[in-house]
């Protein structure tokens, strides 16, 4: 289980900046929303993996992208208020609840940071309906440890975000782990894998939602080294669990 808050945030948004090439830091896409009262909130989703694992098993992330996404979720979510909800929202389940996402579509997706062609970055300007033919906006990107300077984009319509995933310490002015927060092996002992198995838990999973026109798309991201299925602390279960690709 991991050690920060698991919460959704639900807001407008205001930027997408994309993963770019010469950007700081891991490869994350951010998400510029406001709260109800105007306030900032950076919802950021992995565009590759930070597995420490070498080749695409190790960086490619998995992905499932709903663009008709339907689940009863979406009547509770139209009543919950923007902003940060720690509790009384609906909790995520990759693996548990059969009705969220089928497992066995998720593909490898690449980053590509130069053209931005048919990546995590291509699909989330889609998703957020960005103009990517208008001049980008600066935006600096805060973190505890360094900013960036980055470019950012607009939509052209309203745009509803709903970010499932665990807040930033301490400034809880965003969230991460937007991705399966399960199915993370142990290392062998001696390994240079890092260690990820720590943070396994159930109806803990993060996405990354969006309402358009009164319409639902709902993004899904796992990694490559996660394994399925899991058992009720969101753990492998030895002899069943495989990865997600070989199920496919």
């Amino acid at each position: 289980m991991a050690s920060n808050e698991y919460v959704l945030f639900k807001g407008t948004v205001k930027l997408g900046v994309p993963f770019l090439k010469g950007y700081k830091g891991d490869p994350h896409y951010v998400i510029v929303s406001e709260d109800q009262n105007g306030r900032e909130f950076r919802i950021v989703t992995n565009a590759k993996s930070d597995s420490s694992l070498t080749g695409p098993a190790g960086y490619l992330v998995l992905y499932a992208w709903n663009q008709y996404f339907q689940h009863p979720m979406t009547a509770d979510l139209d009543k919950i208020a923007a902003g940060v909800s720690t509790s009384n929202f609906p909790k995520l389940d990759y693996v548990h609840d059969t009705r969220l996402v089928d497992l066995s579509t998720m593909r490898p997706i690449p980053l590509d940071t130069e053209h931005e062609e048919n990546d995590i970055n291509a699909l989330l300007n889609d998703m957020l309906q960005l103009d990517m033919s208008a001049q980008g906006s600066d935006y600096v990107y805060p973190t505890p440890s360094y900013k960036d300077n980055r470019l950012g984009w607009k939509p052209t319509k309203d745009v509803t975000v709903y970010g499932f995933g665990f807040l930033f310490e301490p400034g809880k002015d965003g969230l991460h782990e937007t991705h399966m927060n399960q199915g993370n092996p142990k290392p062998a002992n001696g390994s240079k894998v890092r260690d990820h198995s720590n943070e396994n838990g159930v109806f803990q999973d993060g996405a990354v939602m969006v309402e358009v026109d009164g319409k639902f798309q709902a993004l899904f991201v796992a990694f490559q080294p996660q394994l399925v299925p899991t058992d009720n602390r969101g753990r492998p279960i030895p002899g069943q669990s495989h990865p997600i690709l070989q199920g496919a």
